[in-house]
């Protein structure tokens, strides 16, 4: 389906419209980080795991400031002590990162039981942190040697891979969780030796369970770790990237209250970062290191299409950085082993996901997100409107939480230039009543506003 099925399938739930309209008003704007939108922009290569090496190019076309790449701990150290040079094609990838200003995060993985086999007196060998903080400190030299922006995230998702199935527990970390203890550790040494190599390499932590970051803190995360990687995956029953997995009342995050009574994924985020600020002492950065949608997976419309997984992608980068996130590495570049996530599917054919990121990129990537002008305290339903600012040109982008269709009719005080929706097509108003409106659901829409007047929205009606 293209871009411009999805959008008549929406014009055709007439039935179910809600009317807003916009009003301008005196309020002031609400200022955000100041940077352009591209900043955030990340993606998931998967060119260690059969990704073909010529779509590198493709970083350029869509502006990625980021990627998260990583070569296996085995392949830099085949044997105990024994530290490698990166390979050839990683360096290739490198050379290409630093020639177009893409940073890389870096996750170190995953056992080693080449350099250091299990014994019945060490069982944990191939995961011991010692080793582990070795490893890190050579990747750290290495990519510092490299001249490429860099974070560096320990590990991918423990709870998920290799080190709770080692050490033992429970899934959401609750006690007895010996690996998280474990993982703490690894974190420990991690953290000192790449802050021994370089002490401005930032160092994240990783995981998918949103409670299990508490857990860790409550474990004794080092002071020196500079913030979080964050993967905040949904659950079948969250209609888009506004709400999150959990529940306040989730019987599995208990005594923790990760989210607040809307369950959005923007009071996730920030119960995380306050929660890190006060046991580690200093705010730390969050990371979305991960995140993503797979076509067919289920979600409360029945199966994800590629049409909807394209229109998430745009609506989550905008969420991402008005929850302060330092980045987010969309999940993923291309299929390969995971599924039909990818930018690219297993047939190297780009899915409508790319056109998203391409025209976000094109509409917003050098526009800084200056101010939230639907109501926050509808965060998960209900229209969402954020205003975007670059050197006097604004803009603003819609979409519904909620997937439902409304008919939306900015004020007369706005002057609309020109109005694309998330796959670059241009938006027609509608004849419904006399001023110009727009149908305005799941997929984003992208309105270009003249003058330099201030920009409020207000619903004033709805039926």
């Amino acid at each position: 389906m293209n871009g411009k099925g999805w959008r008549w399938r929406i014009a055709a739930q007439a039935a179910a419209l809600a009317c807003v309209v916009l009003s301008a008003g005196a309020q002031a704007e609400d200022v955000f980080s100041g940077r352009p939108l591209r900043e955030g922009f990340g993606l998931a290569v998967k060119f260690n795991q059969g990704q073909p090496s010529d779509q590198l190019q493709a970083l350029d076309a869509l502006n990625v400031h980021w990627v998260r790449d990583t070569v296996w701990w085995p392949a830099m150290e085949p044997r105990a002590g024994v530290y490698l040079p990166f390979p050839e094609a990683f360096q290739q990838r490198l050379s290409h990162y630093r020639r177009h200003n893409i940073g890389v995060v870096f996750y170190l993985a995953y056992a080693n039981p080449a350099a250091y086999p299990a014994t019945k007196a060490n069982p944990l060998a191939p995961i011991d942190p010692e080793a582990f903080g070795r490893y890190a400190a050579h990747i750290a030299r290495l990519l510092k040697a490299s001249g490429v922006r860099h974070v560096i995230e320990v590990w991918n998702e423990p709870h998920n891979f290799v080190i709770r199935k080692m050490v033992g527990g429970n899934w959401n970390g609750k006690p007895p969780s010996p690996w998280v203890a474990h993982y703490v550790d690894m974190v420990h040494h991690a953290v000192t030796a790449i802050k021994r190599v370089e002490p401005q390499t930032r160092v994240i932590t990783s995981e998918d369970v949103w409670v299990n970051h508490y857990w860790f803190l409550e474990a004794g995360l080092p002071a020196e770790l500079d913030g979080f990687g964050v993967h905040p995956y949904t659950g079948r029953d969250a209609p888009g990237p506004e709400s999150a997995s959990v529940y306040p009342g989730s019987d599995w995050t208990k005594p923790f209250q990760v989210v607040d009574a809307d369950r959005s994924f923007a009071s996730a985020i920030h119960r995380l970062r306050d929660h890190g600020r006060a046991k580690l002492g200093r705010q730390p950065e969050i990371w979305l290191t991960e995140w993503g949608w797979r076509v067919g997976e289920d979600v409360p419309e029945g199966r994800l299409t590629e049409a909807m997984q394209a229109v998430f992608l745009p609506r989550a980068f905008i969420l991402a950085e008005a929850a302060g996130a330092q980045a987010l590495i969309w999940f993923s570049f291309h299929d390969s082993t995971d599924g039909a996530y990818g930018l690219f599917s297993k047939r190297d054919e780009r899915r409508l996901s790319f056109r998203a990121f391409q025209t976000l990129s094109t509409e917003l990537g050098d526009f800084a997100l200056a101010a939230r002008l639907s109501d926050p305290s509808q965060r998960t339903a209900g229209l969402q409107a954020f205003l975007f600012n670059k050197a006097g040109v604004r803009k603003v982008a819609m979409w519904s939480a909620d997937n439902q269709t409304r008919l939306v009719t900015p004020p007369a005080t706005w002057s609309v230039r020109r109005v694309v929706d998330a796959f670059g097509d241009a938006v027609t108003p509608s004849d419904a009543g006399t001023r110009p409106t727009y149908l305005v659901g799941a997929v984003p829409v992208y309105l270009e506003l003249e003058g330099a007047g201030p920009v409020r929205l207000t619903s004033e009606a709805t039926r």
